[in-house]
């Protein structure tokens, strides 16, 4: 072999139906590998949330061992004659701080203060904005990129930012005084709990429940379930009234366009994790729920004591 044939065949470079082929072969990997990677990072954003729920429902637990009652979804900030309870104060994840290794937040949040927390002033009191906007890593699902300080513009409290929740405490089946409802009142009002309430009711918000008070067995009572913050203008991690959603709506509804302020459209369960939403149960166990759920099981899940015979599907 001539020393020319020598280097015309170490000069030979890829042709162009090779490199269309190495191409093509990338591209492949690349299609599959994407996805997978992109399955892997929301299984384990969806592990992180399960487990944020499950020591919210621990904690719960906790502070039903040591109450003997869980705590009251709209705790009073102050008291008037009598000690009946006057003006919106702290809700129940405020008070299960301690159960959750925050003592210190929980007594920032714990100072009196004469009036409606929002409206009379509370939220700017400097010995509690510091706390309203301490964001724990604990109340937020991963999946969900809105639950960091939004401006509280959004709940028309002055611009004030303030700490967010991806977990709310399941009210029951019931709109609770909204006629105008994406149900069109087809759904009981329930002013009076007759069985549809949940573990965190509002209505009847100033009394405390009993795991007890869960007739309808505790591994099929859903307890605390998944929101989404920025589709709503109640999230505020640890001010009363702002934790608690209802199973009326249908599971992940998204109102389009967003309606924040309305509040029979956003007061549901929803998540960013595909197909469903995660819930703690009564028992502490945490269970994912598909978005195809039928509506009255959905409904019937989220009420304590109605006595339906159903089961977590």
């Amino acid at each position: 072999m001539t020393a020319r044939g020598i280097t015309d065949r170490r000069g030979r470079g890829m042709t162009l139906v090779e490199l269309l082929v190495v191409i093509s072969i990338i591209g492949v990997l690349l299609a599959i590998s994407i996805p997978a990677i992109q399955m892997a990072r929301e299984s384990a954003r969806r592990a992180s949330c399960s487990n944020n729920l499950k020591q919210i429902a621990v904690a719960l637990h906790n502070y039903h061992e040591s109450a003997k009652r869980l705590p009251i979804n709209i705790a009073p900030w102050s008291f008037g004659p009598k000690d009946i309870p006057q003006h919106n104060g702290k809700g129940w994840i405020a008070s299960i701080l301690p159960q959750l290794d925050q003592p210190a937040l929980y007594d920032q949040l714990s100072v009196g203060f004469d009036g409606d927390f929002l409206s009379g002033g509370g939220l700017k009191d400097p010995r509690v904005l510091p706390a309203m906007q301490t964001q724990l890593s604990i109340l937020h699902c991963s999946s969900d990129g809105s639950v960091r300080r939004l401006s509280a513009d959004q709940f028309q409290w002055d611009g004030i930012e303030v700490a967010l929740t991806s977990y709310k405490g399941v009210l029951g089946d019931s709109i609770v005084g909204f006629p105008q409802s994406i149900h069109n009142g087809r759904l009981p009002d329930c002013h009076a709990d007759g069985g549809c309430g949940g573990l965190f009711w509002r209505v009847t918000y100033r009394q405390s429940r009993t795991l007890s008070d869960v007739r309808d067995g505790l591994s099929n009572t859903l307890m605390v379930g998944e929101d989404v913050a920025s589709e709503n203008n109640h999230s505020t991690a640890f001010y009363a009234n702002s934790d608690w959603a209802t199973c009326a709506a249908p599971l992940n509804y998204f109102p389009r366009p967003p309606r924040p302020n309305d509040w029979w459209d956003v007061i549901g369960f929803r998540s960013r994790h595909p197909g469903g939403a995660q819930f703690a149960l009564g028992d502490g166990s945490v269970r994912f729920l598909s978005e195809t759920i039928d509506g009255k099981l959905y409904r019937a899940l989220s009420t304590r004591a109605r006595r339906e015979n159903v089961q977590v599907p």
